[in-house]
């Protein structure tokens, strides 16, 4: 893996396009879940990883494009001054995410709770009265955090914008195993006027509204491109731009595993105001929603670099290829130019 400044070895043309992060297909087998879940329940965690090991190998073995990605992740952590990734660092970080699986249906299914999770900053989060934007990531265990927030929900309801058309057994899963879960999600494809409308109001009334950044949106050119781990990366504008024009102030929230010696629980999760509600004239404006996205990047680096195991982007994040329907546009405008 080169340094963080060496130059990248340019594209010929010729190289096999990777696919856009929602066009790898689900691999999600509930029946296996399942079969891993009942395992749980029967023997606890040693029963359950005695069971996973074979089923995370063959997922190791036989995805390479999952491997390469592991693997030029965790050696840009080392090159930026993390931690040296262990031996078959690919296949532990498939393992980490294969845990984290079962640890999210737990949460869900109300297995896990408060004593499972350590937080920091949630003290000035819940001492601002007004809503808020809360931008998160693919890392850790973000359903304990929202199975935490019931023991709020009366104060504080919770609005989760997500993309789920990429894993919709997994979520289908979920949903069965609460069905709360389906009625506390916003499929991000969907927004019209009417969602920004209740958004608006949500925030009005103290709701948190909760999205991810850390991947490219799909069918749009709303990103930014930030420098992260010593190189330029495109992160989602979407959920900046949204608490801009909803004049809402914006949170991080990252969890990752606990590493704090002496604590019982398995997960923190970290709050941290990234910015206020953005004023000003409209390039004013532009300005201060990309320096919040800049804000919440750093926050997201330190977290990863202090635990890079936690996070779930299996495809090439620097590099990312676009939608598949975005390349056919491209490729046509290319042909009218």
């Amino acid at each position: 893996m080169p340094s963080p400044d060496a130059p990248q070895r340019p594209r010929t043309g010729h190289e096999p396009r990777e696919r856009h992060w929602s066009e790898i297909g689900e691999s999600t087998s509930t029946l296996g879940i399942r079969l891993l879940l009942a395992a749980f329940r029967l023997g606890g965690r040693p029963l359950f990883h005695l069971t996973l090991w074979p089923v995370a190998l063959f997922f190791w073995a036989f995805s390479p494009r999952a491997r390469r990605a592991s693997r030029a992740w965790l050696a840009q952590v080392a090159a930026c001054g993390g931690p040296r990734p262990p031996r078959l660092g690919s296949l532990a970080h498939i393992l980490r995410f294969s845990d984290t699986i079962l640890d999210k249906i737990l949460a869900v299914s109300g297995a896990l709770g408060a004593r499972d999770l350590r937080t920091e900053g949630t003290e000035a989060l819940l001492a601002d009265p007004r809503g808020a934007v809360i931008v998160t990531a693919h890392t850790g265990c973000v359903e304990l955090c929202q199975e935490i927030s019931s023991t709020r929900r009366e104060q504080r309801g919770l609005r989760i914008l997500v993309h789920t058309a990429h894993a919709a057994r997994f979520n289908a899963l979920l949903q069965k195993l609460n069905p709360r879960f389906a009625l506390e999600h916003i499929e991000v494809s969907s927004i019209g006027p009417q969602t920004a409308v209740e958004l608006s109001e949500a925030l009005a009334r103290g709701d948190w509204v909760v999205i991810v950044a850390d991947r490219t949106p799909i069918g749009s050119e709303s990103t930014f491109c930030i420098p992260f781990l010593g190189r330029p990366a495109p992160f989602a504008a979407g959920p900046f731009i949204l608490a801009g024009l909803l004049s809402a102030p914006v949170w991080s929230m990252i969890c990752t595993r606990e590493t704090l010696p002496g604590s019982s629980a398995r997960y923190c999760v970290r709050f941290e105001k990234v910015s206020e509600p953005v004023t000003g004239s409209r390039r004013e404006r532009r300005t201060a929603v990309e320096a919040a996205a800049r804000r919440w990047v750093q926050t997201l680096e330190r977290a990863l670099l202090a635990s890079p195991l936690d996070w779930f982007n299996f495809f090439d994040f620097w590099s990312p290829a676009a939608p598949r329907g975005r390349r056919h546009e491209q490729k046509r405008s290319d042909r009218r130019s």
